[in-house]
């Protein structure tokens, strides 16, 4: 199967039809590529290429932006012959060097190693419309491509060939020339060149007062630990290849620019791209001055044909298309369109408002109005900010086109963050009109296009555009109804939140979309002017949209605040319930395995008792049991299971005793109780409905996690072929359920029994989507065993540097978090070192892996680790065969003490080597057979294979009675 990157048919994504291709052209740099002619020029003189190589550029050309494999280019290129890869490398060179690929900076081809290659310029298409390229081979969180730019791509270029050599760029402009456009087209172009690592944090949706580091810090799933994550962002980012885009600084310069300067010093692998009203000011910076849209010149006699040849015309034609009006670009008005354009000092939003209205009021007259206003065009009011001034005069002139009432509404609906609905408008937008107005008034906004109108499949929602936002906010602030349309704002979108959680198939889609607008709620309920009782209400409400959103950082941020407003506010106990639970969770999920995120949950479970809920308290039961397992307190999650039971079982709900009967299994797995951990997951599969519950809660219980805890136990006792049944069947179905998070929740356990039976190829791919979706949820912890277990699967097939590497960096990221089951995943890194001939090295990560097992009773792996302590004693730079004996010898006893048949057959093997090492052939084989002969299945597993094989060698050459099993 191809890989994902991989186009399934290059010759319908890079072919244009045969009427297209006789007009295509293609254009980048200085270069102009005319396929029908097969020709190439540079600055209008040909350029001379090889066949193949002009066939191998039109071919990546075509797909700029994309990667293409080397299978595909070698099938388009040399159809139907059996070629070499060298001969395709050797035209990719000779292509390199005609272009001048590499001079000066200048980058056109980029080799995606393993993967193909990729055309990194912008190329434009004169005259055609061009498709918007398109990445679907990587996850990245940029909005969507932009389809209808107009004269942008020669800025694209630049910029991104500045962010190449000098890492950090500013894209500066007034408001309306459209930065933000630029900077999202250059990430597309540039995701091939990150590797897909291009990462999109919007200012522009957060106040004078937002803390930027916190919002990046949550945008990228860092946990937010202090007032200012700063420091832990550079050290998140030091050795990260990534292009970070900062959009919209200008009203939070001095901190944008702070941490800028700083990640831009601390990671110098990182690039920036900011866009911003004004200079950061700051080192490392280079300033990009996006320009106008070119636009005629004064007195330049104009037609509709070279009229279009400005990029300002084009766009004011497009646009006052889409505006629906009945205007038309001709010869008789061109000169006057063309006017308007130079006018508005070629600024793409000032056009767009001016177009809107030209089929009303025509050109000619559109540049009488505009006449009359040119003081406020390039003046603007002396009291005005600096990045208001230019383009308040458009904004400016388009508001006093309005009505008055028309006026009152722009300004209330300027409370709304990015889109709305006609319901959230109007909810916000009246009070003494009748609703009848308000709609008259919302269109006559829509059609002077101070409101933009948004359809398509999905329900209509409007928007005004976010310098239009900013003056009427001004006007707002100014009639001194902002509070009371802010806290109208709040309360609706609280409402909103509270009628969905009121359902029982909760969907959150339709909060999601108006996550901008909650988080703007959430600030000004916070802020001095705002409402303390409406922000502890909305923080909790909005808690269930941060978890699916796994923003877990910043939901931590508001929780923080909201428990501290609790008390003054004298808020529900329900309220207190959720907030408390909440903060416990996101901190345990975002791995911070500490005190503080115990207390919480143990704040709510005690509010919990206070009112009798049982539901809650058995949720956060098992909320607490698995911080206590995460944080290696396996004697306390016990006693906090066997609580659990009792309060299941006084309530006489059935569903919940299976519950915490399945937490007490779990606990006994890892104090090494197997036979009471049977018991007690088998009874709890015997009780129907243990189904999904993560709905609108924070835990996940299902039938899938008993099974594979059972399959577990399974294993040990000696029935891998059953354990691997069931665990197959489980991730299967779990898989098939496509919830990411209950997939993190299982793979990790499920991986120990595909380990030990050397099947670990089978679920390698699994560990790399699991590694994908822990990253995207911002599950640290479970992030984090996700690269153990992949470091593990590359020692299996002796990928040894590179195993090494990540198993070592994933232990000593999850011994800084205190994770407790750590000493378990030390145990196939020490076998790693002694295979490898580390043996010294060996021995000592598996004494502190066996001591720190003992100090917090994690016994389920000490018969393995003891084994793996005996093989590091006899790989050491002076053996100790007697000492390794005796480990072995001691691994033996505590797997027969557990009942852990499976692991007492691999001690077995190890102390059988031993004594046929020393000579001892006949003990050796009686000892391994006892074990060896108590298996009933799984005899082609690795363990019992490699059993059979050794008794072969110590049985006398008659003996055959192995080799029938």
């Amino acid at each position: 199967m191809a890989p994902r990157w991989q186009s399934n048919n290059m010759t319908a994504a890079a072919g244009p039809t045969q009427d297209e291709a006789a007009q295509e052209i293609l254009v980048f740099g200085p270069f102009r590529l005319v396929p029908s002619q097969r020709r190439i020029e540079r600055d209008g003189n040909p350029l001379h290429l090889s066949g193949r190589a002009f066939d191998i550029l039109l071919a990546l050309a075509r797909q700029a932006g994309n990667v293409v494999s080397k299978a595909e280019l070698m099938a388009t290129i040399w159809p139907g012959a059996a070629v070499e890869e060298n001969s395709l490398r050797v035209h990719i060179a000779a292509l390199r060097k005609a272009l001048g690929d590499g001079n000066d900076g200048v980058r056109y081809l980029s080799t995606v190693s393993g993967q193909g290659y990729c055309f990194v310029a912008a190329v434009s298409r004169p005259d055609q419309r061009q498709p918007a390229p398109t990445n679907p081979a990587y996850v990245h969180n940029l909005p969507a491509h932009p389809r209808q730019m107009v004269g942008r791509e020669q800025a694209i270029q630049d910029i991104s060939e500045r962010l190449r050599t000098q890492r950090f760029v500013t894209v500066v402009g007034p408001g309306g020339i459209g930065k933000t456009t630029v900077a999202v087209s250059t990430g597309h172009a540039l995701l091939a060149e990150f590797g897909g690592h291009v990462h999109f944090v919007g200012l522009g949706e957060t106040g004078n007062a937002a803390p930027v580091p916190a919002i990046v810090a949550s945008s990228l799933g860092l946990p937010v630990r202090s007032n200012d994550p700063t420091s832990s962002l550079a050290t998140l980012l030091h050795d990260r290849r990534m292009l970070l885009i900062l959009d919209c600084c200008e009203h939070v310069i001095e901190a944008a620019a702070a941490l800028a300067e700083r990640l831009y010093q601390a990671a110098p692998e990182l690039h920036i791209l900011a866009t911003s009203r004004e200079l950061l000011r700051v080192e490392g910076e280079f300033t990009y001055r996006l320009p106008p849209l070119p636009s005629p010149p004064e007195k330049a006699v104009l037609t509709a044909e070279n009229a279009l040849a400005y990029a300002s015309v084009k766009l004011f034609v497009e646009r006052a298309a889409a505006g629906g009006g009945e205007f038309a670009l001709s010869d008789a008005n061109a000169s006057d369109v063309g006017n308007l354009c130079r006018r508005l000092d070629g600024i793409p939003l000032a056009i767009e408002l001016t177009a809107g209205h030209v089929g009303v009021y025509g050109a000619r007259a559109m540049v009488q109005l505009l006449d009359q206003h040119l003081n406020l065009l390039w003046e603007g009011r002396r009291t005005a900010l600096p990045r208001h001034r230019t383009l308040r005069a458009t904004i400016e002139w388009s508001y006093n086109l309005l009505s008055e009432p028309e006026r009152v509404i722009l300004g209330r609906l300027s409370v709304f963050v990015g889109s709305m609905t006609l319901d959230a408008a109007r909810s916000i937008a009246v009070t003494m009109e009748d609703d009848d107005t308000i709609l008259t008034i919302i269109d006559g906004l829509v059609a002077k296009s101070m409101l933009a109108l948004n359809t398509g499949p999905q329900p209509t929602r409007y928007r005004l555009a976010d310098s239009t936002r900013a003056y009427a906010q001004e006007k707002l602030a100014a009639s001194g109804d902002a509070g009371a349309i802010s806290r109208r704002h709040a309360r609706y979108f609280l409402g909103l939140l509270e009628k969905v959680s009121d359902k029982s198939d909760r969907d959150l889609s339709a909060a999601t979309e108006e996550f901008g607008n909650i988080r703007a709620s959430l600030m000004w309920s916070f802020s001095d002017q705002g409402d303390r009782k409406v922000a502890v209400a909305l923080a909790a409400a909005s808690i269930p949209l941060f978890f699916k959103l796994s923003l877990l950082a910043e939901c931590e941020l508001w929780v923080t605040r909201a428990i501290e407003a609790f008390d003054e506010t004298t808020g529900s106990i329900r309220h207190g319930i959720v907030l408390h639970t909440a903060l416990g969770a996101a901190r345990m999920l975002t791995g911070q395995l500490d005190e503080l995120a115990s207390n919480h949950l143990n704040r709510a479970l005690e509010l919990t008792e206070k009112i009798g809920d049982i539901a809650g308290q058995i949720r956060l039961i098992d909320q607490l049991h698995l911080l206590q397992l995460f944080a290696g307190k396996y004697d306390i999650a016990l006693s906090t299971a066997q609580h659990g039971e009792a309060v299941a079982l006084a309530s006489n709900d059935s569903l919940a005793v299976a519950r915490m009967r399945l937490l007490l299994g779990i606990s006994c797995q890892y104090l090494g109780k197997f036979a009471a951990s049977r018991s007690y997951i088998e009874a709890a599969l015997l009780q129907p409905g243990l189904e999904v519950e993560a709905h609108g809660r924070l835990t996940l219980e299902y039938p899938k996690r008993a099974q594979i805890s059972l399959a577990r136990v399974l294993w040990v006792q000696g029935y891998p072929d059953q354990a691997a049944q069931m665990v197959r069947r489980a991730i299967s179905d779990v898989i098939a359920a496509n919830h990411p998070v209950m997939f993190c929740r299982a793979l990790p356990w499920a991986f120990g029994i595909f380990f030990w039976n050397g099947d670990t190829e089978d679920c390698e791919d699994h560990i790399d989507r699991f590694i994908v979706e822990a990253r995207r949820h911002n599950l640290a912890i479970l992030q984090m065993v996700g690269e153990a277990m992949k470091g593990i699967t590359l020692l299996a097939r002796s990928e040894t540097g590179i195993g090494l590497a990540m198993l070592r960096g994933s232990i000593e990221k999850l011994q800084s978090l205190s994770f407790g089951a750590v000493a378990g995943l030390r145990m196939p890194l020490a076998e790693a070192l002694a295979a490898t001939g580390h043996g010294d090295e060996a021995l000592d990560t598996i004494d502190r892996a066996i001591a720190e097992a003992r100090q917090c009773n994690f016994m389920m792996d000490m018969p393995d680790m003891l084994r793996a302590r005996a093989e590091a004693l006899m790989h050491k730079s002076n053996p100790d065969l007697a000492q390794a004996k005796l480990s072995l010898v001691q691994a033996l006893d505590v797997a027969r003490n557990q009942g852990a048949l499976g692991y007492e057959l691999r001690a077995a093997i190890g102390l059988a080597r031993l004594w046929q090492r020393g000579g001892h052939r006949q003990e050796a084989h009686d000892m391994l057979a006892s074990v060896y002969q108590r298996f009933t299945e799984g005899f082609q597993t690795r363990s019992l294979v490699t059993a059979r094989g050794l008794l072969a060698e110590l049985s006398p050459p008659r003996s055959c009675s192995f080799a029938a099993k």
